[in-house]
């Protein structure tokens, strides 16, 4: 009985990528997780960050609520430059690091805005919620920086 050794035919031109390889799909995915993190931790700034008190009668304004959006929408407009970049392709975990770097810095925006301690003065006393005022532009600029670095980091893994 002779066996037959079957040969497989060889492709010319542009090989398939292999089956492991992930689709280009993938970073609008990473893409989408950095914006819904930053949108989450701005709806929970504005929710449960102390309000600043002034007054006699004790007058409530929510700051976060007025202002931290803006904020989370410069963010967002820099997180989405540098997913939109046109210049070769870039690792998956570049695009995984970079999430998780942005998913941190506006976590640790909404854990200072929400937990740092207040500024009370005056015999009328006036609580300020100094985070409030700080932490949501100091997010913006480490965003900046996150997102200046991804957009231009080189190609040095599977692209995405």
């Amino acid at each position: 009985m002779q066996t037959q050794l079957e040969e497989k035919p060889t492709r010319v031109g542009p090989q398939a990528p292999p089956p492991t390889a992930p689709k280009p799909e993938s970073r609008y995915l990473f893409a989408g997780v950095a914006v819904a993190c930053i949108w989450v931790a701005t709806a929970i700034t504005s929710i449960w960050s102390p309000d600043m008190i002034t007054g006699s009668q004790h007058e409530h304004l929510a700051i976060a609520a007025l202002s931290v959006w803006f904020y989370a929408a410069l963010a967002t407009g820099m997180v989405l430059m540098a997913f939109g970049r046109r210049t070769g392709g870039a690792s998956r975990s570049l695009w995984l690091g970079f999430t998780i770097a942005v998913a941190g810095i506006w976590a640790a925006v909404t854990l200072a805005s929400v937990w740092a301690p207040t500024m009370v003065t005056g015999t009328d006393p006036t609580t300020i919620p100094v985070a409030v005022f700080s932490a949501p532009p100091a997010g913006v600029i480490a965003t900046a920086f996150a997102s200046l670095f991804a957009a231009g980091s080189q190609d040095r893994g599977t692209t995405v």
